[in-house]
């Protein structure tokens, strides 16, 4: 796998002709698939996708981020070249396992017996032409869950899709800058800021303290869409049913503190 294709290592993988170096490989059955994992933007992966003859894409995918930091369109693009996806970060990196009361309250409403990370994992699974789901486990009793949700595995109806995307929409409401994910202020945002996408990263750093994931999330939203190109005209606070303060938010508490940490 070229691992980790980015905005700071595209230029490597091109270079250095990773492709043909696997490929090499393979001829010689020291590998069986070639494949690339990415954390960059749409627009760079509309490039890397049908650079090569793929055997496989590695994407982050997982219900909360389907709409909102745009797993949904990395997904579609791959699919358009007919690529089969592997899916790393199903769980959010354990943020759909340590869920809210009120958030885990929504999903025993409608399955009262399955556990979360049963649920994400499936969720992540059912999509079409995923062909592995990647799990980090710490323990022997996730190891067992894990085995357990995908014996007699069978996809999730849509029923459980419209359930998970009630689920997301309680983990959204519910973090320090309570966004629903409308995306109504996006309607009327001049420069094109994905700020539901922000806050959703920010909610995350405030509840789990892991900057590194914060940092490789940021780093799919494109340049223009990114928190520093606010201009503080106000026009999504209009726009907002929950009466948020947009550029007051992206200001305090991204650019602020989070941007600096990317910088650390």
């Amino acid at each position: 796998m070229v691992h980790n294709i980015n905005k700071n290592t595209i230029d490597n993988y091109r270079n250095y002709d990773m492709f043909n170096q696997l490929m090499e490989f393979k001829k010689e059955g020291r590998v069986k698939y070639v494949g690339f994992s990415f954390h960059g933007t749409p627009d760079m992966l509309k490039e890397v996708a049908p650079e090569h003859p793929w055997d496989f894409a590695q994407l982050q995918i997982n219900y909360l981020d389907w709409d909102v930091v745009k797993a949904k369109e990395q997904y579609d693009i791959v699919q358009s070249h007919n690529i089969p996806v592997t899916v790393m970060e199903p769980l959010r990196g354990g943020g759909l396992v340590n869920l809210s009361e009120k958030a885990l309250a929504k999903l025993k409403e409608y399955y009262p017996d399955t556990t979360p990370a049963a649920f994400g994992l499936r969720w992540a699974a059912s999509r079409k032409n995923v062909i592995t789901v990647l799990s980090g486990m710490s323990n022997l009793q996730q190891v067992k869950e894990n085995i357990q949700t995908f014996i007699n595995y069978k996809d999730m109806d849509e029923k459980e899709n419209l359930a998970a995307k009630e689920v997301a929409k309680v983990i959204q409401s519910q973090g320090e800058i309570n966004c629903t994910a409308c995306k109504y202020c996006m309607e009327v945002c001049p420069r094109g800021i994905n700020i539901p996408a922000i806050f959703s990263l920010y909610n995350q750093y405030k509840t789990t303290g892991n900057k590194m994931l914060f940092s490789i999330y940021y780093n799919t939203l494109d340049e223009r869409e990114r928190a520093d190109k606010c201009i503080a005209c106000n026009l999504c606070n209009t726009n907002c049913p929950q009466a948020l303060r947009h550029s007051g938010h992206l200001k305090k508490a991204v650019l602020r503190r989070l941007l600096a940490l990317l910088k650390a």
